[in-house]
């Protein structure tokens, strides 16, 4: 269904001498915010803010077709601009007098959102910049405030090298329009939390420059003395001998973010071939991409859990506590492992949306303890079997369990799971033997637990307890 308007009245705005939007009319403004743009900050549609910066370029005003797309719409805007002069030397006006309206593609909501919280899951944030590198959209995992302090700001401004890279080699990487790869920043403000950032050039579709956009993975602090680490974690282990990474932070801080961008080209070069992207492929070729691809993501996992290893064995670890809500963790999990369990036609039944069970922890972490735990469950049941993920207030704390279907676990064995590298001899299953440790780790240090009931034959169930939030 399409909604042509030629506008009575023009829809109206008008940019400041920065690039910010000084006023708009509720059509655009609206279009602006669902863009990720905040009042006062710059604008954010990015195909009407290309023709902004290419009207100011050129010294002219342009008139022309300009598309862009709100939440659910496709939109469609005859746009022109007008330079000002004498007292509005340097501003913008914009001037809409054509908006027609269309309906969108059909968009899978649910998948847009798996990859929200598969970025919140592994701790990755994003950044969108003008041509000038002014920030006009920012996510970070765990500062859900930074918008409003950092949009409408030079990405200078809120971010600072660290490392042997200097601000003058990457600026000069981003004035010669080249990507950016595996620059440690920090955040100058509120957490001053470090990341590793890649970022990639943006051409509008005049083919000319119009900003970064930037990828950023939190890092874990290195811890400067391996002898504060507890002696119960220097115990042996084949996370320790030999090479002793663990132990010194070289993984965690210099090695794992190595290894995770190869192996992250490796896993979408072997998508794009397994689903013939660039081309037919002959015989199996297609079938050896697909265990190309399963091969990664399997050391990717591993990656990310050797990581977590030396991080919950630090001395210094902490996490954050946020206020989160089971009922939401608990859809946002099955949401994430919808395709997995699809594959194995298992349900996951899941408590009413409508219900809520405040809880406090941090969000990432109790979102990886619940994957883990469903992610488990879908690898030890049978296909076709029922998941269930029950969630219950007890006085002061809030537990939400995970039953499942399988074949279960001995009761002298209930303990050795939550042991480092244990997978109770099950070599093939493509696990590291350390995400239940690392599961029940986390769990303690955000002041909860985490538990198995389980009998051979009759199904497992973990149950995950929280402290409750305060009312």
């Amino acid at each position: 269904m399409t909604d042509s308007r030629s506008l009575a009245e023009p829809v109206r705005a008008e940019l400041d001498a920065d690039g910010l939007l000084v006023s708009a009319d509720p059509p655009l403004m609206r279009l602006h915010r669902q863009s990720g743009g905040v009042d006062g900050g710059p604008l954010a549609v990015p195909q009407l803010a290309d023709l902004c910066r290419l009207s100011k370029r050129l010294g002219m005003n342009l008139s022309r077709s300009v598309t862009a797309a709100n939440e659910d719409s496709i939109v469609s805007m005859w746009v022109e601009t007008q330079i000002g002069r004498d007292k509005n030397y340097g501003r913008l006006a914009i001037a809409i007098t054509e908006w027609r309206e269309s309906e969108a593609p059909v968009v899978d909501a649910d998948s847009v959102q798996r990859q929200r919280d598969f970025d919140r899951l592994n701790g990755r944030g994003s950044i969108r910049t003008d041509a000038s590198l002014r920030i006009m959209s920012i996510f970070l995992p765990g500062e859900p405030g930074i918008a409003a302090d950092t949009v409408g700001r030079l990405f200078w401004d809120s971010f600072e090298l660290l490392g042997r890279t200097t601000s003058s080699s990457m600026s000069e990487l981003i004035a010669e329009r080249q990507p950016i790869r595996s620059q440690k920043v920090r955040h100058v403000a509120g957490s001053r939390a470090t990341y590793m950032i890649t970022g990639q050039p943006l051409i509008d579709g005049s083919g000319l420059y119009s900003g970064y956009q930037f990828t950023l993975e939190r890092e874990v602090a290195a811890v400067s003395d391996p002898a504060s680490i507890p002696s119960s974690s220097t115990s042996s282990s084949p996370a320790k001998t030999g090479s002793g990474l663990i132990g010194d932070s070289l993984f965690g801080s210099q090695l794992g973010p190595a290894l995770r961008q190869p192996l992250d080209k490796i896993i979408a070069n072997a998508e794009t071939i397994s689903n013939q992207l660039v081309g037919p492929l002959r015989g199996n070729y297609s079938d050896y991409a697909n265990d190309i691809a399963a091969a990664g993501r399997h050391l990717l996992s591993l990656v990310d859990d050797l990581s977590d290893l030396e991080a919950i064995e630090r001395s210094n670890f902490s996490v954050a506590s946020d206020d989160i809500d089971l009922v939401d963790l608990a859809h946002r999990t099955a949401g994430l492992l919808a395709v997995k369990s699809a594959d194995h036609q298992i349900r996951i039944d899941l408590p009413s949306e409508d219900k809520t069970a405040p809880a406090k922890g941090e969000f990432r972490r109790v979102l990886q303890i619940l994957v883990n735990l469903v992610g488990n469950a879908i690898r030890y049941s049978p296909d076709g079997s029922v998941i269930k993920i029950q969630v219950k207030a007890e006085s002061d704390e809030v537990a939400i369990t995970v039953s499942d279907q399988g074949d279960g676990i001995a009761i002298e064995d209930q303990s050795k799971i939550f042991e480092k590298f244990e997978r109770l001899g099950r070599s093939g299953d493509g696990g590291s033997g350390l995400g239940l440790f690392i599961s029940r780790r986390l769990a303690e240090a955000m002041d909860g637990s985490l538990s198995v009931e389980s009998s051979p034959g009759k199904g497992t169930a973990f149950t995950l307890k929280l402290p409750a939030r305060d009312a």
